[in-house]
């Protein structure tokens, strides 16, 4: 299960300067990945929504800047994406492939195209690599910067509020339609409400007031705890859970994850205490900062290593380890130059 996602921090009309807690944040997003994938605790599936949620921040206030600043805006945004995200993707293909084989891989066009999150629905051929999340951020963006381009930024938000409100009914509606709770977990439309969720706080906290950054830091808290507490409350009562794929379901788990995680977003950003300085540690940060490829290797190193530790604690450690490694290695050689490089890139204007 993905991420995203995995954009680094960059200025942004949502807040100005480098939000450092936010790579730890994305720590704390993979951290949950990992466990959930090596030891199967319960609900840190949820850690992909963090991942939605960031996404939808960092990206709205990115394009809400460009829009601003005038000058390209399309050829600006998209440039930018494919340095970033094509070179780690293309090394973990190549990767899982030459270790285990390229038959999982068929339809090739959705894996060229961005169309994982299909893929990995196609019966005959799944594919364990977790790059569907990937696939519903760049369909996301597909559609997001359009929409940024024309509309103010009031017209913006309510749009983001009603797909806020309309996804859930909409999970509700087609769940009946789909024989397992895959489809709703992995396709765009029924996960939007992360991505929009993201882009209200970045509306909000972009014009905040005192009073709203002080409401975040003192009552955001409750929000994460009611959602994600909420969550794991309702997979006692079997008709709740996701695997029933039932129409109750489907509309309320994703949308105590999302409260959850914009709560914890908030949180994020308006915390000025222990949280922050956990956040804003070194390691945190660098674990966030290489947590693309961490999430885009991690299962290739889980199934190569997975006969080898009968332990799922231990698989977890060593998978980290080597998952990290690869990822660092790529970071430093790879992926960090081609950022620099692509934000060097000159600008035309209007």
């Amino acid at each position: 299960m993905s991420i995203s996602l995995n954009l680094p921090t960059e200025r942004s009309a949502a807040v100005h300067g480098r939000i450092v807690q936010l790579d730890g944040l994305r720590a704390v997003a993979i951290l949950a990945v990992l466990l959930n994938h090596a030891v199967h605790v319960p609900l840190m599936w949820a850690g992909v929504d963090v991942f939605f949620v960031l996404s939808g921040f960092l990206i709205t206030g990115i394009l809400l800047a460009r829009k601003r600043a005038g000058g390209d805006y399309f050829s600006y945004f998209y440039r930018r994406r494919v340095f970033r995200i094509l070179p780690a993707y293309i090394a973990a293909l190549l990767a899982y492939g030459l270790i285990f084989g390229w038959t999982t891989f068929h339809p090739w066009p959705l894996m060229a195209f961005f169309g994982m999150n299909f893929q990995a629905l196609y019966a005959q051929h799944p594919n364990p690599l977790p790059l569907w999340s990937l696939a519903v951020e760049e369909q996301f963006y597909l559609v997001w910067p359009v929409v940024i381009l024309l509309v103010s930024e009031r017209v913006l938000l309510w749009l983001a509020v009603a797909a806020v409100a309309c996804t859930p009914l909409l999970r509700a509606l087609s769940a009946p339609f789909f024989p397992s709770q895959f489809y709703i977990y992995m396709l765009t439309p029924f996960r939007a409400d992360l991505l929009c969720a993201g882009a209200i706080m970045a509306l909000l906290w972009k014009d905040r007031s005192p009073r709203f950054e002080q409401f975040c830091r003192k009552r955001a808290w409750i929000g994460f705890v009611f959602g994600f507490g909420a969550l794991a409350f309702a997979q006692l009562v079997p008709i709740l859970r996701l695997a029933t794929n039932s129409r109750p379901a489907n509309a309320l788990d994703y949308s105590l994850s999302l409260i959850g995680s914009v709560s914890l977003l908030a949180w994020a950003l308006a915390d000025r205490s222990w949280l922050r300085r956990i956040l804003s540690s070194r390691p945190m940060r660098f674990i966030g900062e290489i947590s693309y490829t961490i999430y885009l290797i991690h299962l290739t190193v889980f199934l190569l290593i997975y006969r080898s530790f009968s332990s799922p604690w231990v698989m977890l450690l060593v998978g980290f380890a080597l998952s990290a490694l690869w990822a660092t290695v790529s970071w430093f050689i790879l992926e960090r130059p081609l950022i620099r490089f692509a934000a060097r890139l000159p600008n035309r204007n209007r």
